[in-house]
């Protein structure tokens, strides 16, 4: 989620412009650039291509940023070239070099406060990757509350920290950074940002065994959202409706939690043995929830995959559950159950699953466990009891501290 923010918000301004640099020798422009890589890395995130290849194009994806960059590094003159210098290092993961265009760019006093706030988002993302928190915060703390779009900006940079604070297991910092972005997507007015950083903050309460905070935070935000709907009109009706359902749904999982996990209802096993949680006692379950075509589940797979190698000796076991789309690796609505089912298997093999799934009856499960968003995934304790339900929002650090904390329970406790 923090990362559709932070593309919504920083590719506006400088991003809308195509650059042309030496249009008379027939160069290609800084944009042209761009779409290249990004071409690349959409290439990458395809359903149907293999894990090596898709790790090839990203590595041709930074090379080629690379590349690109030392081209533009000194042909790169106005404030827009500039721009599109430094995002390429940021492609290219170059931080240094990134910073410093940044940097550069930033004491331009001609740069409007909205193009400011986009490159402040910039290098807090890049300062959290690389540990730099400090720097992160006072960047953070730059972003000026009279501009455009501030409040938005405010959220997608303090959501950004709350990640990277789970990240170093710093918890109580995390929850404070992800409340002080509920406050700043609140004061926006915006919806789905509201919703989704509320769903966020819910599951840093929950995680930390503060479920009555989490349940009273999103009964807050539905009473808020359906006095909207009193005089809503339009789209926002659509909007503020969805929204509700949504809040109810994860309200439902929080009821789950700390009961007997429901068992799961399946008519086809994909390349697993068949099994019931009942027979997985004594392990620790992590019970995905998910979709072959669906991009952020597919992001979610070398977190399992890391999962899987890492805690298995411990007692973890990933069992995950998807259900007919008529997916066909392209196109959803494609495939018969039969095409469908050989494409699992292959997708499988093309991304180097240490697990298979299995194929809900229908919806059964879904409909169980409450699930209207995927990936979601319910943490399960050696009791067979629901510890925790987590549900997408880049920040799969917190679903794996919890993992560790399951696991590091004894089986008498249980």
């Amino acid at each position: 989620m923090v990362g559709r923010i932070l593309k919504g918000v920083l590719m506006m301004g400088f991003g809308a412009s195509a650059l042309v640099l030496g249009q008379a020798t027939g160069e290609r422009s800084a944009a042209e650039y761009v779409e290249e890589v990004q071409r690349l890395l959409r290439e990458a995130g395809r359903a149907d291509i293999g894990e090596k290849e898709a790790a090839a194009l990203r590595e041709r994806a930074r090379e080629s940023a690379r590349q690109y960059a030392a081209r533009l590094k000194d042909k790169a003159k106005g404030s827009e070239e500039r721009f599109q210098l430094g995002y390429l290092y940021y492609l290219a993961g170059d931080v240094e070099n990134m910073v410093a265009v940044f940097r550069e760019l930033m004491r331009d006093r001609t740069l409007s406060e909205e193009d400011r706030q986009r490159l402040r988002l910039y290098l807090i993302e890049k300062y959290c990757e690389s540990g730099r928190l400090r720097e992160a915060e006072e960047e953070r703390a730059a972003i000026s509350p009279e501009a455009f779009n501030a409040k938005e900006v405010m959220a997608a940079a303090a959501m950004r920290l709350a990640v990277a604070y789970t990240q170093a297991g710093q918890l109580e910092q995390a929850v404070r950074a992800q409340e002080a972005a509920y406050e700043a997507a609140r004061s926006s007015g915006l919806v789905p940002l509201t919703w989704k950083t509320a769903r966020a903050l819910a599951e840093l309460y929950a995680a930390l065994g503060r479920v009555g905070e989490s349940r009273a935070l999103l009964a807050r935000l539905k009473d808020e959202l359906q006095r909207q709907l009193l005089w809503a009109e339009g789209e926002a009706v659509q909007t503020l409706t969805r929204t509700v359902s949504q809040i109810e749904s994860t309200l439902a999982q929080l009821e789950l939690i700390g009961k007997p996990a429901p068992e799961i209802t399946v008519v086809k096993w994909i390349e697993e043995p068949p099994t019931r949680l009942a027979d997985l006692r004594g392990r620790v379950v992590a019970l995905e929830f998910w979709a072959a075509w669906c991009p952020d589940c597919r992001g979610m797979i070398p977190h399992l995959r890391a999962w899987a190698a890492r805690y298995e000796k411990d007692g973890l076991k990933i069992l995950a559950v998807t259900r007919y789309y008529g997916f066909n690796g392209r196109e959803v609505g494609r495939a018969s159950k039969e095409e469908e089912e050989r494409f699992l298997a292959e997708f499988k093999r093309l991304r180097e699953l240490p697990y298979g799934t299995a194929i809900d009856e229908g919806q059964r499960s879904f409909e169980t466990y409450h699930v209207t968003w995927v990936p979601t995934i319910a943490i399960i304790d050696r009791a067979g009891r629901i510890r925790y339900i987590f549900t997408w929002n880049e920040n799969p650090s917190l679903c794996e501290w919890m993992i560790t904390r399951v696991l590091s329970e004894s089986t008498s406790e249980d």
